[in-house]
């Protein structure tokens, strides 16, 4: 029988699927449900994702890409980030993935030893508190106080990282119809 790793048994099931799961049995059961538990809502993407789609599978050449992802990619984020005022930034420092708890997770091995404390601003994902779980990384939740719709003030945050915390866990959501928050 195969052995997996000793921190395999730190992992709980995902409170998202856990709230899925309920929601799917209470439906099953008859009860008018409607699920915000995993992604959005069960609507498909808007047109405008299905044509981009289209266009790269017209021109995608069946080659294997970099592994940090295609260039045209790297080079939208850093445009991105450059369009917020963060610069210094190149294609050498930026990762691509099919999903942001693959690159947290990729992330999070690379840079957290066991014990070592990460701050994780709420709200958040219940993955990122999974997965500092399954590391022996401590989790910190760290409130962050809305200061407008789509911008929260993260001064509380950046003191703590100034004091000793190793890393802070950010997400930038986006969702299905493209649009980002």
């Amino acid at each position: 029988m195969l052995k997996l790793a000793e921190r395999s048994g730190r992992a709980k099931p995902s409170a998202i699927m856990v709230v899925a799961e309920k929601a799917k049995k209470l439906k099953a059961e008859g009860r008018d449900i409607i699920s915000f538990s995993i992604g959005v809502p069960n609507f498909l993407p808007a047109e405008h994702v299905y044509a981009a789609a289209r266009e790269a599978l017209a021109k995608d050449s069946g080659s294997y890409g970099s592994n940090r992802g295609p260039d045209a990619l790297l080079d939208a984020f850093l445009k991105h980030l450059r369009a917020g005022g963060i610069d210094g930034y190149e294609r050498s420092n930026i990762v691509s993935g099919v999903g942001a708890k693959h690159v947290l997770y990729n992330v999070m091995y690379a840079l957290l030893d066991e014990g070592d404390e990460i701050l994780i601003p709420t709200p958040y994902w219940t993955s990122y508190v999974d997965i500092a779980d399954i590391l022996a990384a401590k989790s910190t939740a760290a409130l962050l106080r809305p200061r407008t719709e789509l911008q929260a003030d993260a001064r509380p945050v950046t003191r703590r990282l100034e004091v000793k915390a190793e890393g802070a866990a950010i997400q930038q959501s986006v969702e299905s119809d493209g649009h980002g928050l």
